[in-house]
């Protein structure tokens, strides 16, 4: 009853500014705000959000779909860039193409065997290497101790090395962002190097991540050049 009392009261302020010659004008204005603001919250609530989840949070290797990249080891650099599980990359002067298969550009030709080596740890890798293991860091960096085994499954398809050693031994993933935006990862894979050759190797990779999901879709261009089916 108080509250109906209340509300009565101030339809009628409002119906007097609006009589008054003095405040008529000021209550138009006001009106006109109240409309705006309602029109403007009404259409936010209505338009739906296409923003998705991998477009905005560029912290986590699951959300991210393309990139530009370079990769740097102790015997080579490689630039490149990546959309879904595609890559095109530029190696001794030479542009390469992978989709399922790898096709040199510069000939149109498919490259027989051609084992893509550290280009095979992009995002999805990653994201499978690293899931379920909690890292150690802060906001900027994360590390994650990843079994060596683990690793040996994911990057080596038909392996022959001895996976009962492999479980021994770790491999160091440091992932370092920029305004919580993944821009470098540094793998550590001496472990499984030393493991493979039999002698102590050092061998660091590292990737620089550019442009994270603003690459446009590049496959089919270069699948009309090298026809993949």
């Amino acid at each position: 009853m108080f509250k109906k009392i209340k509300e009565n009261e101030k339809v009628q302020k409002i119906r007097e500014l609006w009589k008054n010659p003095k405040t008529h004008d000021v209550a138009v204005l006001v009106f006109w705000l109240i409309f705006i603001t309602v029109v403007i919250v009404f259409m936010r609530m209505s338009t739906p959000n296409t923003t998705t989840n991998y477009e905005t949070n560029l912290n986590s290797f699951s959300n991210i779909r393309s990139y530009d990249f370079r990769c740097k080891t102790n015997d080579l650099e490689v630039n490149g860039k990546a959309y879904n599980d595609a890559l095109v990359f530029y190696l001794n002067n030479k542009q390469y193409y992978y989709k399922n298969k790898v096709y040199l550009i510069d000939d149109e030709i498919k490259v027989e065997d051609y084992d893509l080596g550290v280009l095979k740890i992009n995002s999805k890798f990653l994201n499978n290497l690293v899931s379920g293991i909690v890292p150690t860091g802060n906001d900027n960096f994360k590390q994650y101790l990843v079994p060596l085994d683990r690793f040996i499954n994911l990057y080596d398809y038909d392996t022959d090395l001895d996976l009962s050693k492999a479980a021994t031994y770790n491999i160091v993933v440091s992932v370092y962002f920029k305004d919580d935006i993944i821009n470098k990862v540094i793998l550590d894979l001496s472990s499984y190097y030393t493991l493979k050759s039999g002698k102590e190797i050092n061998y660091p990779v590292t990737i620089y991540y550019y442009n994270l999901n603003n690459v446009s879709d590049f496959t089919k261009g270069y699948d009309k050049v090298v026809e993949v089916k």
